[in-house]
């Protein structure tokens, strides 16, 4: 089972243990979906680079990173789809009785710039320290490591 599969049984084994329990054989499910998002992401990944435009003056190093990011964007995308899928008790944040219309306004503001992170359509850098603290707050681990708001990764941009 590659590292797509495995990130998909432990975030099916916390979110979603209904759906694995429907599921006759979970490894051979896991390896085949792994193996299913890595040749999406491939996939993907390949038809954005041939997309991409050569950038005139671009260093080597420069285009290393500007279509590492278009594979981060293509395997962000694909892992949303595929594998992180919602809680199967996910409800909509409006129905909570015991969120104060602020509270729900901020739920919203986070979740919506989540998904801009995962998708690719903003980066940590795009926002203030003050700003990412506020995505940050109360976040899985691994959804920080995803959308680039790790400790190691800020870090490493100085951003932290």
């Amino acid at each position: 089972m590659n590292q797509y599969g495995r990130l998909a049984q432990r975030h099916w084994q916390e979110f979603r243990p209904g759906s694995i329990a429907e599921v006759d054989d979970p490894k051979a499910f896991f390896s085949e979906l792994g193996r299913d998002v890595q040749d999406e992401v491939r996939l993907r990944w390949t038809a954005e680079r041939l997309a991409a435009p050569a950038v005139a003056g671009e260093s080597y190093l420069e285009r290393a990173g500007r279509l590492q990011q278009l594979r981060h964007e293509a395997e962000a995308e694909v892992l949303r789809e595929l594998v992180l899928l919602p809680a199967e008790d996910d409800v909509d944040l409006s129905d909570d009785p015991h969120l104060t219309p602020a509270e729900l306004t901020e739920e919203q503001w986070r979740e919506q710039h989540f998904h801009d992170l995962l998708a690719g359509r903003s980066r940590p850098g795009d926002f203030s320290a003050a700003e990412r603290e506020r995505i940050r707050s109360g976040a899985p681990a691994r959804l920080l490591e995803l959308t680039g708001l790790s400790d190691e990764l800020l870090g490493r941009q100085g951003l932290l």
